[in-house]
C-alpha cells in the first residue's frame, strides 16, 4: 500500500540543473560546512525535480511575484547577482 502522508520538507544549499531537448532535472542538495570549508564541490543530492521546460518556464513569474510580494511586506532579500538598483 502506498504511503498516504505527505512527503517531508528538506533543506537545500546547493541545485544543479540538467537541461534535455524536452525536460530540465534539477538536484537539489546540502553542502555541509565541512566541505565548503575544503572548497569541495562535494554534496548530497537531498531531492530530485525533474519537468517539462514549458512548466519550469512557467514558473518563473510565478516564483518572481512570490518573492516580490514577499520583500513588499519584510524588505528587500540580497542576493549575488542581483543588485537593488533602485538606490540610483
Amino acid at each position: 500500500m502506498p504511503d498516504s502522508s505527505p512527503p517531508q520538507p528538506v533543506y537545500a544549499n546547493v541545485v544543479n540543473f540538467t537541461v534535455g531537448a524536452y525536460d530540465v532535472v534539477m538536484d537539489f542538495g546540502f553542502k555541509t560546512p565541512e566541505h565548503a570549508a575544503k572548497r569541495s564541490l562535494d554534496y548530497e543530492i537531498v531531492a530530485r525535480v525533474a519537468m517539462s521546460l514549458a512548466h519550469a518556464k512557467s514558473m518563473l513569474p510565478i516564483l518572481a511575484k512570490v518573492i516580490a510580494e514577499y520583500e513588499k511586506q519584510v524588505g528587500p532579500i540580497t542576493a549575488p547577482g542581483f543588485e537593488d538598483f533602485s538606490k540610483d
